[in-house]
């Protein structure tokens, strides 16, 4: 996919999540079209990799990149503090960084292991969307925020209450965030995936008889590849979306159609 244009030229990101799947495609699209990107991740080889994959997709491209924990307010803060230096100031935020749940039944599911879903999936966006609508609006500027929800925050799937519900509050933050910023100029909106092949998906992704039976349920006849989500995030975070604000982007094949 080409990106067709340089719609962040001399603007500023900071990705969270940005070292695999959605959020490292989402950093490789903003950056090729010509932001400026702080890659946000826990594990320093893996932040190392994504940092040495980008800097090989987009040659020339300003990155940087930071060890950070979603679910640590004052690391959130200085994270958007670090990304407003790369050009001034903080213009996107995407919120990727998440982790699947137990696949339990509700009966099953240990109250420790929800809470450590909500905790990075649900808290942890908070801090990094706090922290950044804070920075975005110290100027009087504004920006946009995109949170990457699931459409598993729109419908239940069967054995997945922790991942069903942290999404949900994904949907909820974007929409209410949304609300209270939109006078402040920082819009905030969530993009709700279907099935994409990422680094949390190959385990059953791998498997042709398992695509084959997921892919018969989806009109468009496949799951999704993490530059198809980055394509809608990039639009989202661009001046091309400056009435949206508050929505939940579905991008699932039509699969909840």
């Amino acid at each position: 996919m080409t990106p067709p244009s340089t719609r962040f030229a001399g603007r500023s990101a900071l990705v969270t999540g940005g070292t695999s799947g959605i959020g490292l495609a989402a950093a490789q699209r903003l950056a090729e079209e010509g932001a400026a990107v702080l890659v946000l991740g826990r594990d320093p080889s893996r932040l190392d990799d994504a940092l040495a994959r980008l800097r090989a997709r987009v040659p020339g491209a300003r990155l940087d990149g930071a060890n950070a924990d979603v679910t640590d307010p004052a690391a959130m803060g200085a994270a958007a503090e670090r990304a407003a230096r790369l050009t001034g100031r903080l213009d996107v935020l995407v919120a990727a960084a998440g982790i699947d749940g137990e696949g339990r039944d509700v009966l099953d599911l240990a109250p420790a292991n929800f809470a450590r879903v909500m905790a990075t999936n649900v808290n942890g966006m908070f801090n990094a969307a706090q922290a950044a609508a804070r920075r975005m609006v110290a100027d009087g500027r504004g920006g946009s925020i995109v949170l990457i929800a699931s459409v598993n925050g729109l419908a239940a799937e069967p054995g997945f209450v922790d991942y069903n519900t942290s999404k949900g509050g994904a949907v909820l933050l974007a929409r209410s965030m949304g609300r209270d910023l939109a006078g402040r100029g920082v819009r905030v909106n969530a993009v709700c995936p279907g099935y994409v092949r990422t680094p949390m998906t190959e385990a059953y992704l791998d498997d042709p008889a398992m695509v084959a039976a997921i892919s018969a349920g989806i009109p468009l006849g496949r799951v999704a590849d993490p530059a198809e989500i980055a394509a809608v995030i990039a639009f989202l975070a661009s001046d091309e979306a400056s009435y949206v604000t508050g929505s939940a982007i579905v991008v699932d094949g039509g699969r909840t159609a």
